[in-house]
């Protein structure tokens, strides 16, 4: 399952939506503690989470996230519209995202982080 993390619902229920319209599996969480309870109560492939909400920055979402003994190596994507959040990739997280970002862009990603569950691309603009 792919974990969308996100404050603005809208956003995340668009690339639920498109994911699934994909055949992924996905289910979104509104927070930073809303995502850790997920990891830990659900069979979660990868994460995409924003970078700025306003309980727990995707960051250290993604920091928190590497501890577990069972997340330690999941997949993390990090989005965001914001300029001061383009950091280089690091450790704690596999690939960035700048919004808005077309669908496709999206799907590469889970495609490149989960080639075993790779689906057909599309073109849809997804925004923030």
């Amino acid at each position: 399952m792919i974990l969308i993390v996100d404050d603005d619902s809208a956003l995340a229920e668009i690339c639920v939506m498109m994911l699934e319209s994909y055949g992924y599996r996905a289910s979104m969480a509104r927070s930073g503690a809303e995502a850790i309870a997920q990891v830990a109560a659900k069979n979660v492939d990868l994460i995409v989470a924003d970078c700025v909400m306003p309980d727990m920055d995707g960051l250290e979402l993604s920091r928190r996230i590497r501890l577990g003994q069972r997340s330690a190596t999941m997949p993390i994507v990090l989005m965001s519209g914001s300029l001061q959040s383009d950091v280089a990739v690091g450790s704690t997280y596999d690939a960035f995202l700048r919004k808005p970002f077309l669908a496709e862009h999206l799907l590469a990603q889970v495609e490149r982080l989960l080639p075993h569950l790779a689906k057909s691309k599309g073109q849809e603009t997804l925004t923030a």
